[in-house]
């Protein structure tokens, strides 16, 4: 539902094939990622390539290999190198009324929740949580993406600059007053916990309503988001939501809180051993000179 969505549509992503490197130990994955946006609109993919870097220690969080400049059909564009996500992004293997069992939903939440306790000791807020920005990589691990709407919290006053994320999974202070704190990203967590349970959106809008209408429902009424009543989930999947969709931002239990709480219990372990950590950190000294993507389909090092 295209309602309101902060900071997005700026940038464009094709699949890449990389060409052989010489030094084997050093090379790119055989595909990658290329995100990339016009040079005049690209501050904001400039910002997330900074914080890829900052964040590339955890492993819940997608790699990023480098960054170039390109011309492609007379545009000069901006490009950043990503972990390719052969499994797509977790809103697409949530079905549709029925959701997900909850044993897939507590090994995709253990990697969210590492990843956002990562960069909640940084400083920062991610701002977007959603299936959306959830991706799946080849061996299956769940990687948090999209850090263009992300802002460094000790310095929200500063940087508030109108409404970051998208609308449907927004926390009631961040539409009501722009408010942005590692709290808000909780309350757009259990929105996501929430549809991945039950297969919906986390709240019921009437087809009829008109922005402010859900504007006002979501940032200022009493109401939370839809809670489970039909499917049969477990009493610690209910109480894991009840922790999250509190209004009140600083009542609701905070990341590494939740990593304790017993619906994780039988999680499994996030993933520590991805091949690609750390090579984001050896990778820049050996970026070649610039990369062209070419019928998004090859990334020729030049």
């Amino acid at each position: 539902m295209g309602w309101i969505r902060g900071r997005g549509g700026f940038a464009f992503v094709s699949k890449a094939k990389t060409t052989h490197q010489a030094d084997s130990s050093h090379r790119l994955p055989p595909v990658v990622a290329v995100k990339s946006a016009k040079v005049s609109e690209s501050k904001p993919l400039l910002k997330e390539k900074e914080l890829l870097d900052l964040f590339k220690a955890c492993p819940c969080i997608l790699q990023c290999f480098g960054d170039d400049f390109t011309t492609e059909d007379g545009e000069q564009l901006y490009n950043i190198l990503l972990e390719y996500a052969s499994g797509g992004c977790l809103a697409d293997r949530i079905i549709p009324n029925k959701g997900l069992p909850e044993h897939a939903v507590k090994h995709y939440v253990k990697s969210m929740l590492t990843a956002l306790n990562h960069i909640h000791k940084m400083g920062y807020v991610h701002c977007d949580v959603k299936p959306h920005n959830v991706l799946i990589v080849a061996d299956e691990a769940a990687k948090l993406a999209d850090f263009g709407s992300a802002i460094r919290f000790i310095e929200k006053q500063a940087e508030n600059d109108g409404f970051r994320g998208t609308v449907l999974y927004a926390a009631p202070e961040s539409i009501s007053r722009q408010e942005y704190v590692p709290e808000s990203d909780v309350w757009a967590l259990g929105c996501t916990v929430l549809q991945m349970l039950m297969g919906k959106a986390p709240w019921k809008i009437n087809k009829k309503a008109q922005a402010k209408d859900v504007l006002f429902k979501i940032g200022c009424s009493n109401e939370i988001p839809q809670s489970p009543t039909t499917k049969k989930i477990s009493g610690e999947a209910k109480d894991f939501l009840k922790k999250c969709l509190v209004k009140d931002p600083y009542a609701r239990w905070r990341i590494d809180m939740l990593l304790d709480h017993p619906f994780l219990k039988m999680a499994a372990p996030e993933n520590r051993s991805s091949h690609h950590q750390g090579i984001s950190s050896r990778f820049h000294s050996m970026m070649p000179r610039c990369f062209h993507v070419r019928n998004s389909a090859v990334v020729h090092a030049c």
